[in-house]
């Protein structure tokens, strides 16, 4: 008979190499379309994931990209108020970035959509120079929803995260999918310690934990055959 392991005992033995240690920053690039101060259910799990990250000697900025203005565009900048260059400055100084957003109709939510459209020049740098912007920078996903997708938007997220420099870890995703009405934050933080997020965001901080400090350690550096080739082939 297979011995069922505890949530709690599991966390419990979730522990960062004391070789690799160090304060890190890590920002949530939070898709949720609700502006502040909404209850957001892609919120509280991030916020529930930072509680855990704090454990591993991890800061964590929660930004909401519903209360910036932001432009649509591809650049750092579009001007015109554009409030995009002081997310990116976020990121940008960040150890580790994470992805949060709503099922929408099976997929992201359009903010967290556009927030990848914008950091597409830190990609078209990575194509001139073989070098992103986005390199030794740690990545998980955070996904909520009331309908299935959350591997298809994972597959999406990753997708973009590892062509654009950053690393994955294992176990790089924390979710919850679920959608009864009258949640608070407090009885939302009380289903996510008692059910199986707590032991995912526990191994999600301590892989994300380990594998920035790992980056902070050995940086990859550029490949030089990729400047010359320019990556373009």
């Amino acid at each position: 008979m297979r011995k069922k392991i505890l949530p709690h005992k599991f966390v419990k033995d979730l522990k960062c190499d004391t070789e690799l240690s160090g304060h890190l920053k890590a920002v949530v690039l939070l898709g949720t379309l609700k502006r502040s101060p909404k209850l957001s259910n892609t919120l509280v799990l991030s916020e529930f994931l930072a509680k855990h990250l704090k454990a591993q000697d991890v800061s964590t900025e929660i930004v909401r990209l519903a209360d910036y203005k932001i432009l649509a565009g591809t650049s750092n900048d579009e001007g015109h108020g554009d409030q995009w260059p002081k997310i990116l400055k976020k990121i940008l100084v960040a150890d580790i970035i994470i992805f949060a957003s709503p099922i929408w109709w099976g997929n992201m939510s359009s903010l967290l959509q556009m927030a990848i459209e914008r950091m597409d020049e830190l990609n078209n740098e990575l194509l001139r120079t073989g070098s992103s912007p986005l390199a030794n920078k740690a990545a998980g996903i955070v996904i909520t929803g009331g309908e299935d997708g959350v591997q298809h938007l994972i597959g999406q997220i990753a997708n973009f995260a590892v062509w654009n420099g950053l690393t994955l870890p294992p176990a790089a995703s924390l979710s919850w999918l679920e959608d009864k009405g009258g949640n608070t934050r407090a009885s939302l933080m009380k289903q996510f310690e008692k059910g199986y997020q707590k032991p995912m965001a526990a191994l999600l901080a301590r892989n994300l934990a380990h594998f920035a400090r790992l980056l902070k350690r050995h940086p990859l550096k550029a490949s030089k055959d990729a400047k010359k080739q320019n990556l373009k082939g």
